[in-house]
């Protein structure tokens, strides 16, 4: 693993954790939607996995760049830290274009536990999710797939009441 101390202080993150293991998991430009017109801008998106090696449970830390401001924010797992960036986000209008942001993904208990939430499921109605339909949560999407977070969640709900 890649110690990255000295990135968190280039972008800015302060950490009062002593320095431990650090992977950098995304660092790319990403598309962004305004939801009411459907016009596409354009953002950059990092994010980290931290395990400050004290004890404490991991961090996922994301932070998004887009017309000039940043937006960050961090969670138990890489799914719960981009649930918490959009719902920054999501009052300016604009959604953003990732696996984890689609109507029909959302990750089991254990693809949060043991993945970190790296991964998510595409669900199916009427069919029980697989590892074959396990997707990158931070891969890009199809703008046709977005969804806000409450929609998502929705969704997820009701497909979980469905038979499979």
């Amino acid at each position: 693993m890649r110690r990255l101390r000295s990135e968190y202080r280039r972008v800015g993150t302060c950490l009062d954790s002593p320095v431990g293991e650090t992977r950098l998991v995304v660092d790319r430009a990403i598309r962004l939607v305004v939801r009411d017109t459907g016009e596409l801008d354009g953002g950059h998106l990092r994010g980290w996995w931290f395990l400050p090696g004290d004890g404490r449970p991991q961090v996922y830390r994301i932070e998004l760049t887009a017309n000039g401001s940043t937006y960050e924010t961090s969670g138990p797992d890489m799914f719960d830290a981009l649930v918490s960036l959009r719902r920054q986000i999501e009052p300016l209008g604009w959604l953003i274009a990732l696996q984890g942001s689609r109507l029909d993904t959302y990750p089991s208990g254990m693809a949060r536990d043991m993945g970190g939430g790296l991964k998510v499921y595409v669900m199916r109605p009427g069919r029980a999710a697989t590892r074959a339909d396990l997707v990158a949560t931070l891969d890009d999407a199809e703008v046709a797939q977005l969804a806000t977070v409450d929609e998502q969640r929705a969704y997820w709900d009701a497909w979980r009441t469905l038979d499979h």
